[in-house]
């Protein structure tokens, strides 16, 4: 996901799923089943540029390894996801980033099937 008007549109429009290390803001898009599309977020707020670049590295890496979870259906069915990772905390080791990330994924996956049947 890149460029500043699908990160602003995803701020206006999107839902969020909250964890305690790092939330997830997604939008699905009805009729576009080819996309599937994830960005990442640390604040400045979080530290200096290598600790940002940390948690990013294990949030991308996370998500590389359970995005089956969304892609999935996005793929099979009538909706197309874009999601962003938004960090909170900086220092978070790698395993409790991978399993909010599979509570993230998977609660969006619950809405993208209860999405599914209203859309066709």
């Amino acid at each position: 996901m890149r460029g500043r008007d699908s990160v602003q549109r995803l701020f206006r429009n999107g839902r969020v799923v909250r964890e305690r290390h790092m939330d997830l803001r997604y939008l699905f898009f009805p009729g576009r089943n080819d996309m599937c599309l994830a960005g990442f977020i640390a604040g400045k707020r979080l530290g200096k540029a290598h600790e940002r670049n940390l948690i990013k590295r294990r949030m991308r890496e996370a998500y590389r390894q359970h995005q089956h979870l969304v892609r999935d259906i996005a793929e099979t069915g009538p909706v197309g996801f874009q999601g962003l990772f938004i960090a909170k905390r900086a220092g978070v080791p790698y395993r409790v980033l991978e399993q909010e990330c599979i509570r993230l994924l998977t609660a969006v996956q619950q809405k993208m099937q209860e999405a599914e049947p209203s859309s066709q």
